[in-house]
């Protein structure tokens, strides 16, 4: 299995990204012979009106992404990262480990009038309005369903504990893949996931929220 795939999911304003940027540094620190690349789903957000819906992305670029040939002797992990990550049936086939950022609405909204730096009543009337007619549909109705396609689902606020137990999870499943005990050392050695016994076949289900 030359190829591991993750995949990233959650909704708006849950830090996926950074989440995504900072589990790539981990593993390029453990694994230096393998190659670590990072596939945007909201990078293919299509031109024109949004429908807030799956429709607004072109799952078949990633998908053709992942399915690209690799050499015999080249290692790669792919993270595949954006609110729909875990919405297409084929990406979730090909993933073998995919995680779910999860927060509350209230939370979500209180970071959509931070990000805008709010400071009148009428921008704050609009963004509110964005929220109840778009934002908050298409969490309830394509995002926050695709939580039940999660291996792991961790808090987008559990700071180190939550991208410790990800990257945790991903070295095991390179190790295994590679044949054999883990040589590689803990990246978190008091988070001793080895006893958890991650599931690669996605039998068990993790929910840390």
């Amino acid at each position: 299995m030359p190829r591991i795939i993750v995949s990233f999911g959650g909704g708006h304003f849950t830090d996926i990204h950074e989440t995504v940027l900072q589990t790539q540094k981990a593993l390029r620190e453990a694994f230096v012979d393998t190659n670590v690349v990072i596939t945007d789903l909201d990078q293919t957000l299509t031109t024109g009106a949004r429908t807030y819906s799956d429709k607004d992305y072109e799952f078949q670029r990633v998908i053709a992404r992942l399915e690209e040939p690799l050499e015999l002797d080249t290692w790669e992990a792919v993270l595949v990262c954006g609110r729909y990550a875990l919405f297409d049936p084929k990406i979730n086939e090909l993933a073998h480990l995919k995680v779910y950022m999860d927060s509350d609405g209230d939370r979500r909204l209180i970071d959509l009038i931070r990000r805008h730096g709010v400071n009148d009543s009428e921008t704050l009337a609009v963004l509110i309005r964005e929220y109840m007619s778009d934002l908050r549909p298409e969490m309830q109705k394509y995002i926050e369903p695709t939580k039940a396609y999660a291996d792991l689902i961790i808090p987008s606020r559990s700071d180190s504990v939550g991208s410790a137990i990800v990257v945790d999870s991903i070295v095991k499943i390179v190790d295994d893949s590679k044949g054999g005990a883990s040589h590689t050392t803990k990246l978190f050695p008091h988070l001793d996931f080895q006893a958890e016994s991650l599931d690669i076949e996605k039998e068990k289900y993790y929910d840390l929220s």
